[in-house]
């Protein structure tokens, strides 16, 4: 009787299972999607920031692999018709062999045209047509060269077709099922479990209870929802098949380091939405946030545990933001998360109140701009500081306006565009106060390819130095290596070169403008650089806080103006890296020669001479306050500018160790520095809302279309068969490297 009633509520839900089976998929996505929305992207005030944590560390070789640019796009297509090419060539010249092996095989008759057409249906079904045979020219070898070309193609496929099986939809197991005649439920009792082998998704409860007239599914008490082994867990759950809706009660889930918990959880029409609920984490997960900065590294430094001061990621330090409202947009390319009426504490401490805050991010969630204030120094250009607004824009890429107020030699207002994309930031500055706009960007092409330009602005010049150029735009390959153990173990050789064409005009403003004339020239510029990194010693002790290491290094460079005018520039030197206590320096000495007649002087003139030393120094004086200073010394006196110094910064560090605020000033740029170095950690961070509503949550980091546009399919050695097509010949004859680059 028991398996019986077992079976009748299964046939009676049979015609609504796969949608319930797709709703408690969806719910269970929605809720595991949450926490891609936070703790994620860093938004501090800083013009460059860079996220570093295991989730978002990407190696060399996997850049771009799964969401690249245009141009790699493009490469790889022109990849693949070259590959197709060389296939039908081949398959062509099999073809063309075969005939000529047997005059009857253009006629029809032949044995071997029946092999033709196995060829023909292989290449179909598996992307690939085996080797050609080998062919004689003799005609008194044809016949056996005929008849062991037919052999060595008649291979045939041991085993029959067997029969697939399906997985059921929905399975139910319990002990004990009870059909109520007046209320039309039917409630199965005794540890019921009910799973949906094809989503992978196992849910109990105390009991279950399904009512065929109004069509829902109801687990009361002890609810558990499992998915690939991660669990949600609630007191209640209700599937409404009829209004396609669900319904849940005190939910906890913890998709991984986070945990998130809501007295009620309610989707329907696209929305998820979660009453009276908070974000936590019981295991410690850090994220580090990480500005632009010049001169020494002080994350280099060692430092014992005990000497450490921390505010964001201690132990027994609580962060909580209190929010009456969270609101999480999945849009077509976007994501947005908007905060309203939030309350900052610090140990139970209240700070101060956000009243609104939008972040906006794209699908990958490559970066990220929200709706902060931007202030910060450039030089020429001066002090800025105004509000910013973001907006949305084409392809997953944003724009933030910001009106702003410029101090230089005198006060002015002005404004600046910022654009950014998975694989574009671009900013343009215009201000009064200095009378001059500054425009730089970047644009990533292919792993190692990239566009850099920009008018009245330093730009990357790589171990020549930052330099101001009047306009630039650089097309710029750059590529390093690292042969590891190349020595003896421990002593790797690291190996790096780029490759540059730009069109660029002579500077007006740069380093000792005084003494170098500007040509106004504008020209070609073809660049080749490499360096030679070569690791000879290396010492290290964490617990007396001391470090030595020691390398060699070769540089060059060559480069040819599109006047004629050549630049080359040759040196060698040693490089150390040592840590006594809480004194660390980096420091090396090179011996030039050069040969240098740049028609562009201001820009790109070589102005370290023919012997030099560089030195970064800096020293933690104590908790709060870290020093450092950045410099390049001529020892020669023959730098073109006359000077001795050709790099002068100092650096301060204020702050914890892990919220650092970095202020400098460079005094050959005439540059002031501000960036924010900061760590958080999820344990004792808490976030608590009043109403967290998820619009689309089944798009959160994905986009709606099935397929990119942009997309291209490679074949590889593993090809869906067609099961109505009968397989007479196979020969395996290649094996594609599952890691090669694909798009």
């Amino acid at each position: 009787m028991k398996k019986i009633l077992i079976l009748s509520l299964i046939i009676l839900v049979s015609c609504t299972k796969v949608l319930a089976a797709e709703q408690v998929e969806e719910m269970y996505q929605d809720l595991n999607n949450i926490e891609k929305q936070f703790f994620e992207s860093a938004v501090i005030p800083s013009p460059d920031v860079k996220v570093e944590n295991k989730s978002t560390i990407v190696r060399e070789e996997e850049k771009f692999k799964d969401h690249m640019p245009f141009f790699k796009q493009t490469r790889l297509r022109i990849q693949q018709a070259w590959k197709a090419y060389d296939k039908k060539r081949e398959e062509k010249r099999l073809k063309k062999d075969i005939a000529q092996d047997d005059p009857d095989w253009m006629s029809g008759k032949s044995e071997l045209r029946d092999i033709d057409d196995d060829l023909s249906e292989m290449e179909e079904n598996f992307g690939f047509v085996p080797e050609a045979p080998a062919v004689s020219d003799s005609k008194t070898n044809k016949n056996k060269k005929n008849s062991d070309s037919v052999k060595s193609y008649n291979i045939g496929l041991v085993g029959g077709v067997k029969e697939q099986s399906t997985e059921n939809e929905m399975v139910l197991d319990c002990n004990d099922v009870v059909y109520n005649d007046h209320t039309g439920d039917i409630e199965a009792v005794g540890k019921p479990v009910l799973m949906f082998p094809p989503q992978k998704i196992k849910m109990t409860a105390d009991r279950m209870i399904y009512n065929k007239d109004s069509n829902i599914l109801k687990a009361i008490g002890n609810v558990i929802l499992t998915k690939d082994g991660m669990p949600v867990y609630g007191d209640y759950i209700q599937v409404n098949m009829n209004e396609e809706n669900i319904f849940m009660d005190n939910i906890e889930t913890a998709p991984t380091a986070i945990k998130i918990r809501a007295e009620k959880a309610q989707s329907e029409n696209n929305k998820l939405i979660l009453s009276k609920g908070k974000m936590y984490s019981d295991i410690s997960s850090k994220y580090r946030f990480v500005s632009r900065m010049i001169g020494p590294d002080f994350s280099r430094m060692i430092i014992s545990e005990e000497d450490q001061n921390l505010l964001m990621s201690g132990e027994n330090k609580k962060w909580k933001l209190s929010a009456a409202e969270i609101s999480v947009n999945a849009l077509k390319d976007h994501d947005t998360v908007q905060v309203k009426d939030a309350e900052l504490y610090y140990n139970d401490r209240y700070l101060f109140t956000l009243p609104s805050f939008t972040a906006h991010t794209n699908k990958n969630q490559e970066f990220v701009e929200a709706n902060y204030p931007e202030l910060g120094s450039i030089s020429k250009f001066g002090m800025f500081a105004g509000p910013g607004f973001v907006f949305d824009a084409p392809f997953g890429s944003v724009i933030k306006l910001i009106p702003l107020v410029n101090y230089k030699d005198d006060f002015g207002v002005g404004g600046a565009i910022k654009y950014k994309s998975a694989f574009n930031q671009t900013q343009f500055m215009y201000g009064s106060g200095s009378d001059i706009f500054v425009l730089r960007g970047r644009q990533e092409l292919d792993d190692n390819l990239f566009l850099q330009y920009g008018s009245n602005a330093y730009t990357d010049n790589w171990f020549l130095g930052r330099r101001m150029p009047r306009y630039l735009a650089e097309l710029v390959y750059d590529k390093g290596t690292t042969i590891n153990d190349f020595l003896t173990e421990g002593r790797d050789l690291r190996f790096r070169h780029r490759a540059s064409a730009a069109f660029a005009q002579d500077g007006k403003y740069n380093m000792h403008t005084e003494s170098i004339q500007s040509t106004n020239l504008s020209t070609m510029r073809f660049r080749y650089m490499a360096e030679v990194d070569q690791s000879l010693f290396k010492y290290k002790n964490e617990a007396e806080r001391k470090a030595f290491e020691l390398s060699m290094v070769m540089q060059g460079s060559a480069a040819v103006y599109g006047t004629g005018d050549t630049q080359f520039i040759g040196r060698v030197g040693p490089r150390i890296h040592t840590q006594y206590k809480y004194w660390m320096q980096d420091m090396g000495y090179f011996i030039s020669g050069y040969s240098d007649h740049t028609p562009m002087p201001v820009y790109d003139m070589y102005r370290y001479g023919h012997s030099n030393i560089y030195l970064r120094e800096a020293f933690r004086v104590n908790k709060y306050l870290t020093v450092g200073w950045w410099g390049s010394v001529t020892l020669t006196n023959d730098s073109p500018n006359g000077e001795m110094f050709q790099e002068n910064a100092f650096i301060v560090s204020l702050g914890p160790d892990d919220f650092k605020v970095n202020l400098g000033y460079d005094f050959m740029r005439q540059t002031t520095y501000f960036t924010i170095a900061m760590m958080l950690d999820t344990k004792g961070t808490t976030v608590e809302f009043d109403k967290m509503e998820i619009k689309n949550p089944e798009r959160l980091g994905h986009s709606d279309k099935k397929k990119d546009d942009n997309s291209v399919a490679f074949k590889s050695g593993t090809q869906k068969v067609s099961a109505s097509k009968k397989l007479q010949y196979a020969e395996v004859i290649d094996i594609e490297d599952p890691n090669k680059e694909s798009i």
